[in-house]
């Protein structure tokens, strides 16, 4: 499936539909005047990916009158989009290593010394640098993204106008939905051929892959890494796929304050998240790889996958993100005045250079606005003027398509804007 226009990917028309028949339950029990339950079912039955049911039970017990503690424990689920069940045949071209092709160029080189005159030799004679077609599709036949979500804290009020928060929280998610890449399943493809052996080729390997036939001049490479021989590696089926189990906890702190005085309303809050861990475990395919690459049955130097173990303060993993705001109001005037905190992080993309990691460094926006109220033909309008990014920061430096890392940050600059609201 090509396109004949060089150097562009084609892509086929997509659509799809999708029946969704929901029951949702929820009841709230006042066990004691100091401590209520909360119980909650919800099921759902969609006519592509089958049905599910999800769960909460939640508690608050008012142990005196300043000390709330509460907790949770709940499931969730995500559905599979609708572009992952139904998407049409989308091709994009791509350079890739085939690396059952540079296993054989590696074990041809591996048993013999560098004066040898067949030395080098395969690597004079496979390419295994091949134009690859990506072929990504929907699946009929994914589940949907399941979470347990538990958390337990607690709100403590000593005054009428102070409140503190802390709730420690975890979440587990499965199945994440994703595609699996074409090196991958290159290496996956390699694991499959050594494990089989050469003495019968029929069927062998990662169905996925499409190879032309091999050329009969490149046959004894191959054998001599007893594998199966394969041609140019010609397109990949990567289709999406229920891959992996993800693991984030951590706690959250808030602070509220308000007051009323001769110089107005204020009210300070002052919200925090502080991530504990971050894991990524991986499903049994890309476990397989790491397995393989670790106990040395792939040759030094080959990719293993990445993407998983402890991810915490890795590529936009933020560790502390928090906001603080104070807001002001007396009469017809008010104004208020934010910021917004997301703590660094390392970007493995540059990987290490004289022992040194890239550090994404922190980064710190205010925004302020000024308000005026009027009463106008009976109704209260608010006009609003702000500015976001007072101080005109830019994203810091990372090694992304835009220059910094768009999933963390924004790199908007400093913006005014003028904003009115009428309320009736």
């Amino acid at each position: 499936y090509v396109s004949d226009v060089m150097n562009s990917s084609p892509s086929s028309d997509s659509w799809g539909s999708r029946d969704t028949t929901s029951a949702f339950f929820e009841l709230a029990i006042p066990v004691f005047d100091n401590f209520d339950l909360q119980a909650a079912l919800r099921y759902e039955d969609a006519s592509d990916y089958g049905d599910t049911t999800v769960g909460k039970l939640a508690f608050g017990w008012r142990v005196f009158e300043p000390l709330l503690i509460r907790g949770s424990w709940s499931e969730a689920f995500r559905a599979p989009n609708l572009v992952t069940v139904f998407e049409g045949l989308v091709v994009r071209a791509n350079s890739r290593t085939s690396y059952v092709c540079r296993y054989a160029e590696e074990l041809w080189d591996e048993g013999r010394s560098p004066d040898d005159p067949r030395y080098n030799e395969a690597r004079d004679e496979l390419d295994c640098s091949d134009s690859v077609q990506r072929r990504a599709e929907g699946a009929n036949d994914l589940v949907p993204e399941e979470s347990t979500n538990t958390s337990i804290g607690f709100v403590w009020e000593p005054t009428e106008n102070f409140m503190f928060t802390l709730d420690f929280w975890r979440i587990e998610k499965t199945d994440t939905i994703g595609l699996f890449g074409e090196t991958n399943h290159s290496l996956l493809d390699l694991l499959m051929r050594i494990g089989a052996g050469d003495s019968n080729c029929t069927g062998v390997g990662n169905p996925v892959q499409g190879y032309s036939d091999p050329d009969p001049d490149q046959v004894e490479y191959y054998a001599y890494a007893g594998i199966c021989p394969v041609g140019q590696w010609i397109y990949t089926d990567d289709t999406y796929k229920n891959l992996d189990t993800r693991i984030v906890e951590g706690h959250d702190v808030g602070i509220f304050y308000s007051t009323d005085n001769d110089l107005g309303s204020w009210d300070l809050s002052i919200r925090g998240s502080f991530y504990d861990k971050y894991v990524q475990k991986p499903g049994p395919d890309s476990q397989a790889l790491i397995d393989a690459s670790e106990s040395g049955v792939f040759p030094a130097g080959f990719p293993i996958p990445t993407g998983f173990g402890d991810l915490l303060r890795q590529d936009g993993n933020q560790t502390t993100k928090y906001n603080a705001s104070l807001r002001w109001r007396r009469d017809m005037l008010g104004a208020g005045i934010s910021a917004y905190y997301l703590s660094d992080f390392i970007d493995t993309g540059p990987g290490v250079r004289q022992g040194q990691k890239w550090v994404v460094k922190s980064m710190t926006t205010y925004n302020g606005y000024f308000d005026y109220y009027a009463d106008l033909f009976n109704t209260e309008t608010r006009f609003r003027f702000g500015v976001n990014n007072m101080f005109d920061q830019r994203a810091p430096l990372a090694d992304e398509v835009y220059g910094f890392a768009a999933d963390a940050h924004r790199d908007y600059g400093r913006y005014f804007y003028v904003d009115v609201r009428v309320d009736f």
